[in-house]
C-alpha cells in the first residue's frame, strides 16, 4: 500500500551500500542468494524460538532484498536477477510462516490460512505483470521496476510489518495470521476487479 513512498525514503541509502559493494566488483545475484540464506537463518531461530535472533535475520534478508536491486540498477539489470529475486523471495515468504508451525504445530490452522491468502496474492502479483506485458498495456504509474505490477493494502511492506508483529506477539499470532490473511484475500479482489476493467 506505502511500498512506493518507502522506497523513495530507502533507495537513496541502498544506493550508498550499492557503490561500496561495486567496489569490491560484487554481483546482484550474490546479494539476493545471501539475503536468502539469512533467510534459513530466521527460519532456524524461530523454530528455536530465539524470535530477537530471527529478528536480526529477517532485517539482514529484507535488507539484501532491497540492496541486491539497487546494485542491479547501477551493474545494469538481468532477466535472470529479475527471476532470482522473485523466486526467493516467494520462497522467503512461505518458509518465515512455516516455521511458526514447526514451533507449535498448534499453529497449523491459523498459519495455513495465511499461507493460501500468499498464494491469491502472488498469483494474481504474477498474472497481472504477464497480462500486462503479454498486451503491451500502458499504465502510466511512475514503476521503476523489472515488470508492472498492481498495488493492493498488502504489499511488501505491509507483509514485513506483519512479520515482525508475529515474532513480538508470538502469543496472538494466531489473530495475526486470520486478520492479515483476510487483508490479504481484500487485495486479491482488488488486484483481480483491477485487470478485470482493464482487459475489458
Amino acid at each position: 500500500m506505502i511500498d512506493a513512498q518507502i522506497n523513495k525514503v530507502i533507495k537513496p541509502v541502498l544506493e550508498i551500500f550499492a557503490k561500496k559493494l561495486l567496489r569490491y566488483n560484487v554481483k546482484a545475484n550474490l546479494v539476493t542468494f545471501i539475503g536468502f540464506f539469512f533467510g534459513l537463518f530466521c527460519f532456524y531461530f524461530i523454530v528455536q524460538e530465539m524470535f530477537v535472533y530471527a529478528g536480526i535475520f529477517l532485517f539482514l534478508n529484507r535488507f539484501c532484498d532491497g540492496l541486491d536491486g539497487a546494485l542491479a540498477r547501477l551493474i545494469g539489470e538481468t532477466d535472470i536477477g529479475a527471476f532470482y529475486d522473485i523466486v526467493l523471495d516467494f520462497l522467503f515468504y512461505f518458509i518465515f510462516p512455516i516455521s511458526f508451525i514447526f514451533l507449535d504445530i498448534k499453529n497449523a490452522y491459523s498459519i495455513c490460512f495465511l499461507l493460501l491468502s500468499f498464494v491469491a496474492t502472488q498469483t494474481t502479483f504474477l498474472a497481472t505483470s504477464w497480462l500486462v506485458e503479454k498486451n503491451k498495456l500502458s499504465i502510466a504509474d511512475g514503476q521503476n521496476k523489472s515488470f508492472f505490477y498492481t498495488g493492493g493494502i498488502t504489499e511488501g511492506f505491509e507483509t514485513i510489518i506483519c512479520f515482525v508483529v508475529m515474532l513480538i506477539f508470538y502469543e496472538f499470532i494466531n489473530y495475526i495470521s486470520y486478520i492479515f490473511g483476510t487483508l490479504c484475500w481484500i487485495t486479491f479482489i482488488i488486484r483481480v476487479l483491477f485487470i478485470r476493467n482493464l482487459l475489458k
